[in-house]
C-alpha cells in the first residue's frame, strides 16, 4: 500500500510537470486559437486568466488581414473580419521590425507579447478582445514561409 501511494503522488507530479511545460512552449495559432483558449475566452467585463501573461501567437498573413497605425498593428481573422486584435510595440522596438508586414512575400507572423483585455462591441454584441504588448524586437518575427 505504501508503494501504491508513492506511485500515485509521483504520477500526479509528472502530469503537472508535463502540462506546465507543454503550455508554455506552444504558440496559439490564429484568432480562432486565441478565442478557443479556455483562459482567454470569456464574457465582457471579466478579466480573464490569460491577461497579464506572455503568450506566443502565430498568424497567417493573407486576404489583407493586417493594418498598421503608428506603433501598432491590427490583425483580423483572414476568414472572418468581425474579430480584430491589436499589437502595440514599445518605443524600444525599431519600426523596421514590423514596417514591412504588408509585403506580399510575407506569409505569417510569430510574436510573443503580454496580453491585455478590453471589452469591444461588434454588431451590437460585446466581446472580450485583446491587445498584445511587444517590448523586445527579438519577440516579433515576420516569416516568408
Amino acid at each position: 500500500m505504501k508503494y501504491l501511494s508513492i506511485l500515485f503522488f509521483c504520477s500526479i507530479g509528472l502530469m503537472s510537470f508535463q502540462s506546465c511545460s507543454s503550455s508554455s512552449t506552444s504558440a496559439v495559432k490564429g484568432l480562432k486559437g486565441l478565442l478557443a483558449k479556455p483562459d482567454c475566452h470569456g464574457p465582457c467585463g471579466k478579466i480573464m486568466p490569460c491577461e497579464g501573461k506572455e503568450i506566443t501567437f502565430e498568424l497567417e498573413l493573407r486576404n489583407n488581414n493586417v493594418m498598421s497605425s503608428g506603433n501598432a498593428l491590427f490583425f483580423r481573422d483572414p476568414d472572418n473580419y468581425d474579430y480584430t486584435f491589436r499589437v502595440n510595440f514599445a518605443e524600444t522596438v525599431p519600426v523596421e521590425t514590423y514596417s514591412d508586414i504588408k509585403n506580399p512575400a510575407n506569409k505569417r507572423v510569430v510574436f510573443t507579447g503580454v496580453v491585455e483585455g478590453f471589452d469591444q462591441y461588434v454588431h451590437e454584441v460585446c466581446t472580450r478582445s485583446y491587445i498584445f504588448k511587444v517590448t523586445d524586437k527579438d519577440k516579433f518575427k515576420i516569416l516568408d514561409k
